[in-house]
């Protein structure tokens, strides 16, 4: 194998059991990889300003596939690479419709920010912040909406990749999830009435990396990746030239995988770094 690029993911595979902080030991592996010239690109579900710090702050992360693949910035240039997949405007604001003005904690991506309703980010006190995003809100980063946030999305044109719905109330939890159905652009990731996260049907992220392996000059040959879930990480894996699933995963992802690891809280990245790319 001629590996050139390792893809991982963040939660559950690389991140600590705080999902915030990657270990001493995965860290090491990572940049001991880059020095050896292989490419280590972060592959996660999430929006790119709700990248871990450690990730932020290193330069040699140069290429992030965020929102599962909706958005892959070179943050060398800060070009965005490849953007597709998104909830239109109309269809984001059909969601936003189903909630708005009801005091529910919404984080909504688009274009690499978080935006929030104005009356929940001004009252965060009062709502089930996750425990692993409450860093990213104490940074004030995230855009507060005016007004409606579907005459917002509407109105900015603004193309949606992701919404998380957390703590909705039990008597609104079976008609939310009724409407999402009903909708065919909505594909559910994983959670429960109560955290709900959905993307676009018309997400695609084997397209996504596909255009980042194209304007790389590489292909799926050179690609090892690393990951917990089936349903964000599993079709990456099935292409990979080295597929290796943490110890945590569900045993769909252990069948597809070339190789099984520790689990992610016991430094399974490393694990897999050192024995293939050291």
């Amino acid at each position: 194998m001629n590996i050139k690029v390792l893809f991982f993911d963040f939660d559950h595979t690389t991140l600590q059991k705080d999902q915030v902080f990657i270990s001493p030991r995965n860290m090491f592996a990572l940049r001991e990889a880059m020095k050896k010239g292989i490419l280590c690109i972060p592959c996660t579900g999430r929006s790119a300003d709700m990248f871990p710090p450690q990730i932020q702050d290193e330069r040699g992360f140069r290429y992030w596939v965020s929102a599962s693949g909706c958005r892959i910035i070179d943050k060398g240039t800060d070009q965005v690479i490849y953007k597709g997949g998104c909830f239109t405007p109309e269809q984001a604001a059909q969601i936003c419709r189903m909630y708005e003005g009801q005091m529910i904690y919404s984080e909504i991506a688009a274009e690499g920010k978080l935006y929030f309703e104005r009356s929940v980010n001004d009252a965060l006190h009062l709502f089930p912040v996750p425990p692993h995003h409450v860093w990213y809100v104490l940074t004030g980063r995230q855009i507060p909406i005016n007004g409606k946030l579907s005459d917002y999305f509407l109105n900015h044109r603004l193309e949606v990749e992701k919404f998380n719905l957390y703590g909705v109330p039990e008597e609104k939890q079976e008609p939310f999830m009724e409407q999402l159905k009903s909708m065919d652009f909505v594909n559910f990731l994983d959670g429960t009435p109560f955290n709900m996260q959905f993307t676009s049907s018309a997400l695609d992220k084997v397209a996504a990396i596909q255009a980042l392996l194209d304007h790389l000059g590489l292909t799926f040959e050179h690609v090892m990746s690393i990951g917990d879930s089936i349903i964000m990480d599993g079709c990456i894996m099935e292409k990979s030239a080295l597929a290796v699933a943490v110890g945590n995963a569900p045993k769909e992802l252990k069948d597809i995988a070339h190789d099984v690891v520790n689990d992610f809280d016991k430094d399974g990245l490393a694990e897999a770094i050192e024995k293939y790319l050291l």
